[in-house]
């Protein structure tokens, strides 16, 4: 695993048990699983542009846009610092961190934390994307 990549392991971790926040941009405090995102890719000093004009159900295309646009490419297999992308109700809506090839870290509302958890069969059922940052 790669400096950068472990860097944004440790990020996304450090903010376990964080609630979960719609819109929530503070570690500790309060997060969503964009937000979750934002924080790791912050502390390893990537800036990116941040937009919260988004309701409870993002707009699947908009967030799919939004990954490019800020330098991620498709990744075919799934290692350590990956953005995963994925739909709920057809919809392309929730982001979580890759933490190993089977596991992630996200902000999730129905929990209401940020936690780890395996990518099993239904996480990966529901899997639309792999993004990676260019290194």
């Amino acid at each position: 695993m790669s400096d950068i990549s472990q860097r944004l392991v440790d990020a996304a971790r450090a903010c376990l048990g964080t609630p979960f926040y719609h819109q929530g941009r503070v570690a500790g405090i309060g997060l969503d699983c964009i937000g979750l995102v934002i924080h790791a890719l912050g502390y390893v000093g990537m800036s990116i542009e941040d937009q919260q004009d988004y309701g409870r159900e993002p707009d699947g295309e908009k967030l799919h846009a939004a990954l490019l646009a800020h330098g991620l490419v498709r990744a075919e297999s799934i290692k350590p610092g990956d953005v995963l992308l994925f739909r709920f109700n057809g919809q392309p809506q929730h982001v979580g961190l890759a933490t190993a090839h089977d596991r992630m870290v996200h902000a999730y509302a129905p929990i209401g934390r940020v936690v780890e958890t395996g990518l099993g069969e239904t996480w990966l059922r529901r899997m639309v994307g792999i993004y990676r940052y260019n290194l």
